[in-house]
């Protein structure tokens, strides 16, 4: 399955092309620290009324438990008032990128926001990262062996294969983001689905 992500950078998109083109769904930003992504409730509105599935993401920016809490009460907050509380069918993703969040432990503040989303009820929510990130032959910032077997992995590596589905193969990895421009068509990222896991 054929997937692209956005954010507020894509403020122009023909969702009949995406859908002509075979893409079925759509990851959308929802945020960042308190501020909503100005184009999220449009993105998500022409989304359904093309018949796409999505999931959201969040950037992330905490570098202690407490902060990551927060972040995770924020989504919340949103979800419910955007999304009247419901996961969407393509998860909630917890985007860890900034290098903000290296100064506190990672695998630690993304356990906190996972276990926050869990208590509100949600039932897919998983951690988007670099491979780099995610890797014991990277930096290895986030240690998939010290989280729970179910959570979730979106994983971002440019490359025509995806290793950290070898590296851990009994992972849920869910989304394998294997570029950062689709097409000159679609100049989005691209994502496979990654079924069986």
């Amino acid at each position: 399955m054929k997937v692209i992500d956005i954010s507020s950078w894509q403020e122009n998109v023909d969702w009949d092309a995406v859908v002509a083109e075979g893409i079925e769904g759509v990851i959308i930003k929802i945020g960042e620290r308190s501020t909503l992504d100005e184009m999220f409730i449009e993105h998500v509105n022409a989304a359904v009324a093309h018949g796409l599935k999505y999931g959201i993401y969040y950037y992330a920016h905490a570098c202690t438990r407490d902060e990551a809490i927060c972040e995770a009460e924020q989504v919340n907050e949103w979800v419910q008032e955007y999304l009247a509380g419901a996961t969407p069918e393509l998860g909630i993703w917890y985007d860890a990128e900034s290098e903000r969040m290296t100064s506190g432990d990672v695998t630690d503040t993304c356990a906190a926001f996972l276990n926050r989303m869990t208590d509100f009820g949600y039932t897919y929510i998983g951690i988007y990262a670099s491979w780099n990130w995610l890797s014991a032959e990277g930096a290895h910032l986030i240690d998939i062996d010290s989280l729970p077997s179910h959570v979730p992995y979106w994983v971002a590596q440019y490359n025509s294969h995806n290793d950290l589905a070898d590296e851990y193969p009994n992972a849920a990895i869910r989304v394998w983001q294997y570029t950062d421009h689709y097409s000159d068509q679609f100049p989005y990222d691209g994502n496979a689905i990654v079924t069986g896991k």
